[in-house]
C-alpha cells in the first residue's frame, strides 16, 4: 500500500470540509481568486490540456471514469481528478490508469509550498482549504507528466468549488438531487444553479436527464452564456440490450448515429451514465478531437470505478456501494432487484450525520432487508445509535454493531450462503469495508461498478 502520510501531514494543517460535522464556507465575499493567484505564480498548470468538467449529484465519478478511459484508450495521455478516495489518497489523481505515487505528490507538494506561504502575505488573502490545495497538487502533477487531457470531477457543487478554475472544452452535468442543502440551497433549483456555474462561454454542455425545475435553470444558464447544450434522454437515447455478471451492453443513440458499448460495470444507472458519457466524447468529435468509435469502445470497456455497486464475494453476495442520499438508494434498490430479487438480504449502513438519513433508509423499505448499523472512521460519520434513532418508525428490523467489518459478518451470517449483503451509506463506509476486507485477505475483488 501506497504512504501518503508526509503529503497527508502537512494537507492536515489546512481546513477539510470533507470531515468537518455541518461544514458550510459558501459566505458572502467568498471566491476562487486566491487559488487562482497560486495557480497564477506556477505557471496556470491548469490550462492547456484538453479539459471535460463533471459536476452532479449522483454519477459524475462514473461519467468521469468512462471519458478519461476512452480519451486513454484513444492516446491520448489523460489525467483524471476525482474525490473522496477509497484506500489512498493517489487514487484522486490518476494519469492513464495509474494513480500518482507518494513521491509524485510530494514532488508537487515542494513545488507548491513556498508559493502558499507567501499567498499568505497578499492583503485580504485567505489560507486555501485541503481540497483547494489538492486540487493544485492535481494540475501540477498532470503538467508534470505532460497529459494531453484531464477529466476533472467537481468536489463539491460547481460554482465555487477548487476545480472551476478550469476553462473547459466540454462541461457535464450529471443527475441532481437534494444534497449538501445547507451549503448548495434547499431545492433542486438552487443547487442546480451552483452546479451550473462550471457552464463556460465558448464549452459545450452535456446534461443528463434531470428534475424539471433544475433543467429549466441549466437551460437558462446555457442560453445566456451561449453554450450549445446536449439533453441526454432527448436528444441521446440508450437501452440496455444485455447483461450478465461481466457487466453491460448499452446501445446508445448519439447525436453523430447509433453505438453500442459494453461496460464492465453493474447496476440500471450504469446505462445512463454510460449515455452521458457517450454525449461527452461525441461533443468533444466535434471540437476537433479524433476519437475513433472502436477506440472509444475499447476504452469503456476497460473503465474500472470501484466501490460502486461492486462485488466483492460470493456465497452470500457481498456488494460495497457508495449510495448516500434518497435519489441514489432508490437506484441501489433498482439494481439490487436485478441482480437478486429472491435473495435474502441484508444492508450493512453507515452514513455521515449531515446526511438525509431517514429519507434514504425509507427507500429500501420495499426490500424488507435486515440492516445493521455501523460507523465508518470518517469523523462525520454517524453513530449506530444515531442511525437508529433517526429511522425509527420506519417498520425495518435493524441492529447495531460498532465496527464495519463486524457489521458485514453479522449481516452475512443473517442472509446465510444464497442470501445478499449491501454495504452502503457512504465512499468512506465502502473503503472501510475494502481496507479490513483486503487486510484481513478474506476475498479478491473481481468484478467492478460504479455510480
Amino acid at each position: 500500500m501506497y504512504d501518503f502520510s508526509r503529503v497527508e501531514r502537512y494537507l492536515d494543517d489546512f481546513v477539510n470540509y470533507e470531515v468537518l460535522p455541518g461544514f458550510g464556507f459558501v459566505t458572502a465575499g467568498y471566491t476562487l481568486d486566491h487559488v487562482e493567484a497560486v495557480l497564477y505564480d506556477l505557471g496556470d498548470p491548469h490550462k492547456g490540456p484538453l479539459t471535460v468538467h463533471v459536476a452532479g449529484s449522483k454519477g459524475k465519478g462514473s461519467v468521469s471514469a468512462m471519458v478519461a478511459s476512452a480519451l486513454c484508450a484513444c492516446g491520448y495521455r489523460t489525467g483524471l481528478y476525482t474525490s473522496p478516495h477509497l484506500l489512498h489518497l493517489g487514487e484522486r489523481v490518476v494519469v492513464d490508469g495509474e494513480p500518482a505515487t507518494p513521491e509524485e505528490l510530494e514532488s508537487a507538494l515542494e513545488a507548491v509550498r513556498s508559493h502558499l506561504e507567501a499567498s499568505l502575505s497578499r492583503d485580504g488573502h485567505r489560507r486555501l482549504t485541503y481540497f483547494e490545495i489538492l486540487t493544485i497538487l492535481a494540475f501540477l502533477h498532470f503538467r508534470a507528466r505532460r497529459v494531453d487531457a484531464q477529466v476533472v470531477e467537481v468536489g463539491l457543487g460547481g460554482r465555487l468549488d477548487a476545480t472551476n478554475v478550469v476553462k473547459p472544452d466540454v462541461c457535464v452535468i450529471t443527475p441532481l438531487s437534494l444534497e449538501h442543502t445547507a451549503v448548495l440551497g434547499d431545492t433542486v433549483e438552487k443547487i442546480a444553479f451552483e452546479k451550473a456555474g462550471i457552464i463556460k462561454h465558448g464549452a459545450t454542455v452535456v446534461c443528463a436527464p434531470q428534475p424539471a425545475g433544475a433543467m429549466t435553470v441549466i437551460e437558462g444558464v446555457c442560453k445566456e452564456r451561449h453554450v450549445s447544450l446536449v439533453r441526454v434522454g432527448r436528444d441521446v437515447g440508450w437501452q440496455v440490450e444485455n447483461s450478465d455478471p461481466a457487466g453491460q451492453s448499452v446501445r446508445v443513440a448519439g447525436v453523430s448515429g447509433d453505438r453500442v458499448v459494453q461496460v464492465p460495470l453493474l447496476g440500471s444507472f450504469q446505462a445512463e451514465n454510460a449515455a452521458t458519457a457517450v454525449a461527452a466524447v461525441e461533443a468533444l468529435g466535434t471540437r476537433g478531437v479524433v476519437l475513433s468509435e472502436s477506440c472509444v469502445a475499447a476504452g469503456f470497456s476497460r473503465v474500472r470505478w470501484p466501490g460502486r455497486f461492486q462485488v466483492v464475494a460470493e456465497q452470500p453476495l457481498l456488494i460495497l456501494d457508495g449510495a448516500h442520499n434518497p435519489a441514489s438508494m432508490r437506484r441501489l434498490v433498482e439494481s439490487l432487484r436485478m441482480v437478486g430479487a429472491r435473495r435474502p438480504l441484508a444492508f450493512v449502513l453507515g452514513f455521515s450525520s449531515d446526511k438525509d438519513i431517514r429519507g434514504a433508509v425509507a427507500e429500501l423499505g420495499q426490500l424488507a432487508p435486515r440492516l445493521v448499523l455501523t460507523q465508518s472512521s470518517q469523523p462525520r460519520a454517524a453513530t449506530p445509535a444515531d442511525i437508529a434513532e433517526r429511522i425509527s418508525g420506519l417498520g425495518l428490523h435493524a441492529v447495531c454493531e460498532e465496527t464495519p467489518l463486524r457489521a458485514v459478518e453479522m449481516a452475512r451470517s443473517m442472509v446465510g450462503g444464497e442470501g445478499m449483503v449491501c454495504v452502503a451509506g457512504s465512499l468512506y463506509m465502502v473503503g472501510d469495508v475494502l481496507r479490513s476486507w483486503d487486510r484481513d485477505d478474506r476475498v479478491q475483488t473481481h468484478r467492478v461498478g460504479g455510480r
